[in-house]
């Protein structure tokens, strides 16, 4: 009860403006800046931009996001987001 003082140090003194900032900002660029900050590795915009698009994934799609992964191994995934595919 009563008022609380925030830092101010980094213009965000309740973090929500980090929290939130995908739906405030729900851009391919926007994901982009998140996923490399999190992953901690590079992300192809383009690709972020065609999945946003819901084009239908592709192993070179998935395979510019991450060398290791295989687009079958996704299909789980992917039928329950009811996200496209190629045939």
């Amino acid at each position: 009860m009563g008022e609380v003082a925030y830092p101010y140090e980094n213009g965000d003194p309740d973090g929500s403006a980090y929290l939130f900032r995908l739906f405030t900002d729900p851009s391919a660029e926007a994901f982009q800046r998140f996923a490399e900050d999190y992953y901690e590795t590079p992300i192809d915009v383009d690709v972020v931009r065609d999945i946003y698009a819901l084009r239908p994934l592709t192993q070179g799609m998935v395979s510019r996001l991450n060398e290791e992964a295989l687009v079958h191994e996704l299909s789980e995934d992917l039928g329950a987001a009811r996200y496209p595919t190629v045939a």
